[in-house]
């Protein structure tokens, strides 16, 4: 590691900002900021300024959040991923390609000097012809040893857009992108259907609900029967917590219908309560031995490990 054996880890998400002061070697994290400032919300601050142009103004941000860690000072580098790189960001870069090595070094990054004996090192996104990520890339290559005496499978990231990375032999190999999370979003919000949904805690007394969802995915039966939740709730008197699961289970049973009589391993990286479902998901179409898991704490650990990886990288 050049001059530090301290780094500041910055996840900076379409609508979410994350720093974290991280000691090198053991990737303890010694403090933490955390914000709703996420890359969408600033660049819409950005417009309605002209003092700054769009890089010192996302920089400038930047550096007044770091001062949130009494200790910032330890460290020599901001190592940042995430949509910062994405073109309503700090500064666009152009993505990687799919397939990328699992150690990180077919990624695209830049090194941005600053005034303040702490720069900037801006990591980029990596596509393919049907989909692009910025940010679970990190995830993946801090994942890629534990799945590497695997040889070969499918990493699962679940979230507004999950992601299905293929893996092998220590490359990442290709991507799928599904809209689950937004469409379980717009259809439980601004849908028909938004009166007869109602959020609830993940609990065993939705799991029915929730299989029952599944199994209609699964049979690619989606579609036709989204309006039933309506018509259960209005005819049927249905609970809408209820509901609100059986919707979930039918996108997530549809994300995951690719997958029935695979005899690929399958890894599942997730913060709860998506772990759980995902687990539930995966469960209900393959055999047990074949379910690879990691929790959210794994996931934390992952996105920090990737980051150091491509320190290392970048150190060469």
């Amino acid at each position: 590691m050049k001059n530090s054996g301290h780094f500041i880890s910055c996840d900076w998400g379409t609508s979410n900002f994350r720093i974290r002061l991280v000691e090198a070697d053991s990737l303890e994290v010694i403090e933490e900021y955390t914000s709703e400032q996420g890359i969408k919300t600033l660049y819409q601050q950005f417009l309605l300024q002209t003092a700054q142009n769009q890089t010192n103004f996302f920089k400038n941000y930047l550096f007044s959040q770091i001062k949130n860690l009494s200790n910032w000072n330890q460290a020599k580098l901001i190592v940042v991923a995430g949509m910062a790189s994405s073109n309503i960001g700090l500064l666009e870069l152009e993505y990687a390609h799919v397939p990328f090595t699992a150690n990180g070094a077919d990624l695209k990054y830049k090194l941005i000097s600053c005034q303040n004996n702490l720069d900037i090192l801006l990591i980029s996104g990596v596509k393919d012809s049907l989909g692009m990520m910025r940010g679970e890339e990190i995830q993946a290559i801090g994942l890629a040893k534990h799945l590497k005496p695997y040889q070969s499978g499918i990493l699962i990231l679940p979230g507004t857009h999950s992601k299905h990375i293929d893996y092998q032999n220590e490359s990442f190999t290709s991507l799928k992108s599904f809209m689950t999370g937004e469409l379980f979003e717009l259809l439980s919000s601004k849908s028909i259907l938004s009166n007869s949904v109602e959020a609830s805690a993940w609990s065993e007394a939705r799991k029915a609900a929730f299989e029952a969802g599944l199994a209609i995915g699964f049979k690619g039966q989606m579609n036709q029967n989204l309006f039933a939740i309506r018509a259960k709730h209005l005819l049927q008197n249905e609970n809408p917590k209820n509901s609100f699961f059986m919707l979930s289970g039918m996108l997530i049973g549809d994300e995951l219908s690719y997958l029935q009589d695979s005899n690929q391993t399958v890894f599942l990286a997730a913060d709860q309560p998506f772990f759980d479902l995902y687990q539930l998901g995966l469960q209900s179409i393959l055999p047990q031995p074949q379910i690879v898991t990691f929790s959210g704490s794994d996931l934390e650990k992952a996105f920090l490990t990737g980051q150091k990886q491509i320190l290392e990288v970048y150190d060469k």
